[in-house]
């Protein structure tokens, strides 16, 4: 007889939650959603990627062939409930469920006071944010609520919680995100489903990536916000996107649970119900 190892038994365990769940990625197409699908895969999940460009898609499906994962690609705009729906349809024909939802798409806004940017574009993020997240919702969670289990997770940003002048699209709509969260987990109280707001740290790979790398002395307010972003990083205050991924599978296989309605971050300790920092712990009441 052999003696088992508890922490790794729990290991094994945490391991095999997610195997053989399936995980629609909405903005699966690259930097944070192509990280996600990978360390998502690598638990044994099926993905169901969501995105504009078929290509980007297809590039992060070959990502994760290495682990065997079985994916279905669903092209589709997430302001577009048509898209959405169909996406939904194809995963359960597929896979038989969708048992997690990542709302990741996203998009900057306009640069620049408020007053002076076009409204459109502004508008544009709202949308791409609120929207899809509101619309992605809609077709995930009567599936979700008859089966009376699921867990979404709104990828939302620290710009939600604090004042982020000159990205007021951007900041205006993560915080739209969470307080939908937050009233989304109260409403789905007694349905066996969570919903949580994952901010996943300040990370070197899309937006942000863009937005550091564009030339100096193209615009004052865009050049602004890219100093921001280079101190950010020369303080080493940048996330890495291994340990922001470890966290989302966290969430994805069930540790915050008991925490619906919660602004989590990589920092987060999940399952004392307490925060780690302004604006951390909120919790559906």
């Amino acid at each position: 007889m052999t003696a088992e190892n508890p922490s790794a038994a729990a290991s094994t365990a945490a391991r095999s939650a997610l195997r053989g769940r399936t995980v629609m990625i909405t903005g699966a197409g690259g930097g944070l959603g192509r990280a996600f699908a990978t360390a998502l895969a690598r638990e044994g999940a099926r993905l169901v990627l969501v995105g504009r460009d078929p290509d980007s898609l297809a590039r992060t499906a070959e990502e994760v062939r290495p682990t065997g994962a079985s994916v279905l690609i669903a092209a589709g705009d997430v302001t577009r409930a048509a898209d959405l729906a169909a996406a939904v349809a194809a995963a359960v024909s597929a896979f038989g469920s969708v048992d997690v939802l990542v709302n990741n798409a996203g998009q900057p806004g306009p640069i620049g006071p408020t007053w002076e940017v076009d409204p459109d574009h502004w508008w544009r993020a709202m949308e791409v944010h609120v929207k899809g997240t509101l619309l992605a919702c809609r077709a995930v969670l009567p599936h979700m609520v008859g089966r009376g289990s699921g867990r979404v997770i709104n990828i939302v940003s620290q710009a939600g919680v604090d004042r982020w002048p000159y990205v007021t699209a951007y900041a205006v709509s993560k915080a739209a995100v969470i307080k939908l969260t937050e009233n989304l987990a109260a409403e789905l109280r007694g349905h066996g489903v969570t919903v949580l707001s994952y901010h996943p740290g300040l990370v070197d790979t899309g937006i942000t990536r863009a937005q550091m790398a564009r030339p100096r002395d193209s615009d004052p307010w865009s050049d602004l916000v890219s100093g921001w972003f280079l101190e950010q990083d020369r303080q080493g205050a940048f996330t890495d996107i291994g340990r922001s991924a470890s966290m989302l599978v966290r969430l994805a296989r069930g540790d915050a649970d008991a925490e619906s309605g919660r602004y989590v971050t990589p920092d987060s300790r999940l399952g004392d119900g307490e925060g780690d920092g302004e604006g951390d712990g909120r919790a559906a009441t």
